[in-house]
């Protein structure tokens, strides 16, 4: 039979916490489901090099999750 061995528990949970980021109290993040960032439109002007403008997309870090994917549960 394996033994448990509790420090071994207790050093995963904290590596787990530091270095994967994993908090119990956390949902996905309803803006960016999850994914820490969202596409927003960039309007790109005529010049020279080009007669008309046109719209363009780039992803940037959420604003409501600040890009860590999670929003944090509040204790009722």
């Amino acid at each position: 039979m394996h033994k448990v061995d509790p420090m071994e528990i207790m050093l995963s949970d904290i590596f787990d916490k530091v270095f994967y980021k994993i908090n119990p109290n956390a949902k996905p993040c309803n803006f960016c489901d999850g994914e820490g960032e969202v596409e927003i439109e960039v309007f790109m002007p005529q010049n020279f090099d080009r007669d008309v403008g046109y719209i363009d997309h780039k992803k940037v870090e959420c604003p409501e999750c600040y890009g860590t994917g999670e929003m944090e549960v509040e204790d009722e």
